[in-house]
């Protein structure tokens, strides 16, 4: 009895002392609920955007009883199914008819350099009649309106175009979503800061005479 309780003894200690000699802790296979081992994919990033960077851009999403929706929208925007993510869009009256994640297909962090020509279309005079633009949503000027994919009426505010006199960091690039009936795919940049305060900051300067794209 004595000789079998040592051989049992030995069998058990076996593992132990392999482990030891290759400097390795035993390996265990004890499942811990909420650990990290299967990885959501709805976390992982897709074109340089996760999924809750997504669905901020969304503030109806907000609403914890639209989770599905979200998903649902996720799911169309990760495969590209921009027809039918208009669609979805406009039959949950969501984010009042325009896309989501700011309009981009695509996520990336660069730097706009000094000498670089970018427009928009938008901003207003004041009561004193004094321009003013709060936007932060630009393009290259050779970005022709229809790859923009703005809705129709954005043709009548006012369009603006500017020379980058001091480069501009932490600009968010990304290729535009068709929509309103628009091709899209353009390149859009949208900035730290809006256009007001980048023209007092002496980054931007008003250029004249430039006809809006077409």
């Amino acid at each position: 009895m004595k000789t079998l309780r040592i051989l049992l003894w030995a069998v058990m200690l076996l593992p132990f002392v392999a482990n030891a000699q290759t400097g390795q802790a035993p390996k265990t296979h004890k499942h811990i609920p909420g650990s990290l081992h299967a990885h959501h994919k709805g976390d992982s990033l897709v074109r340089g955007v996760s999924f809750s960077v997504f669905e901020k851009s969304v503030p109806d999403f907000a609403d914890t009883s639209k989770k599905a929706l979200a998903i649902a929208a996720w799911k169309l925007w990760k495969h590209e199914k921009w027809t039918e993510l208009e669609q979805f869009f406009t039959a949950n009256n969501l984010n009042g008819g325009w896309p989501p994640n700011r309009g981009a297909v695509s996520l990336k962090i660069v730097i706009l350099h000094a000498g670089v020509l970018i427009d928009r279309y938008g901003g207003y005079f004041d009561a004193d009649s004094v321009f003013q633009d709060r936007g932060t949503f630009v393009s290259f000027v050779d970005v022709p309106f229809p790859q923009r994919a703005l809705p129709d009426k954005t043709l009548s505010s006012p369009h603006r175009v500017y020379k980058i006199i001091k480069a501009i960091v932490d600009v968010k690039r990304g290729q535009i979503i068709p929509w309103f009936g628009k091709p899209g795919l353009g390149v859009q940049y949208e900035l730290p800061y809006n256009i007001n305060d980048l023209k007092k900051g002496g980054y931007l300067a008003e250029q004249k005479d430039k006809e809006s794209p077409k």
